[in-house]
């Protein structure tokens, strides 16, 4: 099960609220701590409906910091291409270095113009 809470700094720490018709307010010193108290406290709701065992809950955290939340998002946007662009240029890498050695160039030879060891010229061959 996933739910989806909105959390707001207070000047004790964190208010959160899981809206719809059986929603509820829980607050706490840490953010992670309101996660923890959904979790209960939906557990403990679904015992009261007769539904025991409750399966994993996921709690998303929507939190309300004017001007930060735009800057994370941006921040995660970026690291994200940083990541797509790490792994292309991962399998390019790795294309370049069997294109060498189909070449006849040694594992040295490799290694020198890659800037790497010889060891990890052969992790990247290895990968392919």
């Amino acid at each position: 099960m996933e739910v989806k809470i909105h959390a707001e700094r207070t000047n004790s720490g964190w208010s959160a609220h899981l809206a719809g018709p059986n929603g509820f307010t829980v607050t706490a010193k840490r953010l992670d701590q309101c996660k923890e108290l959904v979790v209960e406290r939906i557990k403990s709701l679904e015992e009261q409906k007769g539904n025991p065992e409750v399966c994993e809950v996921v709690v998303k955290v929507e939190a309300e910091l004017p001007g930060i939340i735009c800057d994370l998002e941006s921040a995660k946007g970026k690291m994200q291409e940083a990541q797509k662009l790490q792994e292309e240029a991962s399998a390019e890498i790795r294309n370049v270095v069997v294109r060498m050695r189909d070449e006849g160039l040694t594992m040295r030879d490799i290694a020198v113009l890659l800037g790497v060891s010889p060891q990890r010229v052969q992790q990247l061959l290895d990968k392919d």
